[in-house]
């Protein structure tokens, strides 16, 4: 049985109206999703080598894991909503 509460209904039988804490718990977790270069590369719409370039400038973050580089899908997204307010201005 859950935790939770628990309420009961007037024919004497209880009904269990308790969310699985653990559930919500990964539900309402933010996991970012990790992009490789190339990946990355078409969803800002430049080449891999332009990405890695950019990179290298400090103009976009990413982080390596093991020798592999690799690009938070969440930063990405907010770089193209950002590019494209700059362009609309």
């Amino acid at each position: 049985m859950t935790q939770g509460n628990r309420r009961e209904e007037k024919n004497g039988q209880g009904s269990e109206k308790a969310v699985n804490s653990k559930e919500l718990f990964f539900e309402n977790q933010i996991v970012p999703v990790w992009a490789s270069t190339k990946a990355a590369a078409q969803m800002l719409g430049i080449s891999p080598n332009a990405l890695r370039i950019r990179k290298c400038r400090g103009e976009i973050e990413c982080r390596y894991f093991g020798k592999h580089l690799r690009f938070d899908v969440n930063y990405l997204a907010s770089l193209i909503r950002n590019e494209r307010n700059q362009q609309g201005s």
